[in-house]
């Protein structure tokens, strides 16, 4: 297993952590230099296996590089119109089935070369059950610094011959906060998808945000949910302070509230495809009780193992990782 991770404060190199096993060890990591402050766009890590590991990093430029068994190496991407502000999305299948999304432009990776298509809306997550259920989800505006007024979720498939615009629940409530003018705003929620979690066809998770307009903050966000039974998306119960979420190693996904970082993720909770909801419990061991900040969850492959890593405070500041079983 691997664990990416950024300078806490300022610019620096990445820091990569690898399991064989038995332990976390510091790991050499790809010259990737990130910036502390830009979350919001950290590098994309995937693997298959002990020989096949990428790490995609959208900063100035576009940059791939992959991991062999035993060195990581920059692979040259083909020109995918990257604008930075862009957020880059990957997930893969098989060392010859790779998925690489960002902005409009999505690039599959078949063991010998790269192909670009261009996808029907712009993505930020991508996520495969199979070679012929890819989903990448993200908003019908492109992304800009302050975000897309009145973007909407959007949501698309491959199907293994093209990608193809999925239909999902739009959000147009008119908003009634009284602007600098003194009369109602009158602008419509903007809607962005942020992860995508493909279990099976008929069992898709997309997370995302709802901002509304805010006289005082300029705009105000919770974290919304939607699942796919096959048929169609549908708004999910989840949780509007959303800091990670990932899938839970079955068929749901567990989202890590804000209020979390006190008492051991006590404030994590999963969600079933039937709306059901289950606390979990708090964690044990040292970091119990500690502030911490958990910053992505993910279930370990075929197993009902998830880890969730992020940085703990205190005496032992520093990274984070903990497990569930």
């Amino acid at each position: 297993m691997w664990a990416l991770g950024s300078p806490n404060e300022d610019v620096g190199q990445v820091l990569l952590l690898h399991f064989d096993g038995r332990r976390w060890r510091e790991h050499p990591a790809p010259e990737v230099t990130w910036d502390a402050g830009d979350h919001e766009r950290f590098p994309a890590l995937v693997a298959t296996g002990p020989r096949d590991a990428w790490v995609f990093a959208a900063t100035t430029a576009l940059a791939a590089h992959h991991w062999d068994g035993e060195r990581w190496s920059p692979v040259r991407l083909p020109d995918m119109d990257y604008d930075p502000g862009e957020r880059a999305g990957a997930t893969a299948l098989a060392p010859d089935d790779v998925w690489l999304v960002v902005g409009d432009h999505a690039a599959h990776w078949d063991g010998r070369a790269w192909t670009v298509m261009r996808l029907p809306a712009w993505a930020a997550s991508v996520s495969a059950a199979a070679p012929d259920q890819v989903w990448a989800v993200g908003g019908t505006g492109r992304p800009l610094a302050e975000g897309s007024a009145g973007s909407q979720a959007a949501t698309m498939r491959w199907d293994g011959r093209s990608w193809q615009l999925v239909p999902a629940p739009e959000d147009r409530t008119p908003s009634d906060e009284i602007n600098s003018s003194g009369r109602p705003d009158g602008s419509i929620p903007r809607i962005t998808l942020t992860q995508v979690v493909a279990h099976a066809p008929g069992n898709v998770w997309a997370i995302g945000t709802r901002e509304v307009f805010d006289y005082e903050d300029g705009s105000r966000g919770t974290t919304i949910t939607m699942h796919w039974d096959g048929r169609a998306w549908s708004w999910m119960p989840g949780s509007p302070t959303v800091s990670a979420a990932g899938a839970d190693g079955a068929d749901g996904i567990i989202l890590v509230d804000w209020d979390a970082d006190e008492g051991g993720l006590g404030a994590a909770i999963r969600v079933a495809p039937d709306g059901s909801r289950t606390q979990l419990p708090p964690m044990a061991g040292a970091n119990r009780g500690r502030e911490i900040d958990v910053s992505a969850v993910t279930a370990v492959p075929g197993t009902r193992t998830v880890y969730a890593v992020g940085l703990v405070y205190g005496r032992d500041f520093g990274p984070m990782i903990a497990r569930y079983r």
